[in-house]
């Protein structure tokens, strides 16, 4: 399964943040056999996760229910033969430069564009992101 979601943060994230979201996410996806790509700019997630049903609705459900983020959004949820991501325990796209020494960094500006070349529903929303679309923000 593959589900492509958006969120708003509740708050900013520092690079110690966005560090400490990494490992934690990258831990519990390799437990559940889940991969995928996060991206952060100016407090909006969009993340692809796909693995099991299970794992993947369960790290789903996590984030729904954490309080750091709001207003989650599913954009694409899709049965797959095979994975996008299948070597990244999460891929990471640093847009704002806050975390530059993490371990599976995409730069945003010259990677992303690169990797968003396909035409599958997760590279249309990776493009659409990079676009500013389809980024999410807490509402007042």
């Amino acid at each position: 399964m593959q589900i492509v979601y958006t969120s708003a943060a509740t708050q900013p994230f520092p690079a110690e943040a966005l560090t400490s979201l990494l490992q934690k996410a990258r831990t519990r996806n390799h437990i559940h056999q889940v991969t995928g790509i996060l991206l952060y700019h100016s407090c909006s997630f969009l993340q692809v996760l796909e693995g099991p049903e299970r794992g993947v609705t369960t790290i789903l459900n996590s984030i729904e229910h954490d309080p750091r983020h709001a207003q989650t959004k599913i954009l694409s949820r899709s049965s797959r033969e095979t994975r996008e991501f299948s070597d990244w325990a999460m891929g990471f796209v640093d847009t704002t430069h806050l975390a530059p020494d993490t371990p599976g960094l995409i730069d945003y500006q010259r990677g992303l564009p690169q990797l968003a070349l396909g035409s599958t529903d997760a590279m249309r929303y990776l493009r659409f992101f990079h676009q500013g679309l389809c980024r999410q923000v807490v509402r007042s």
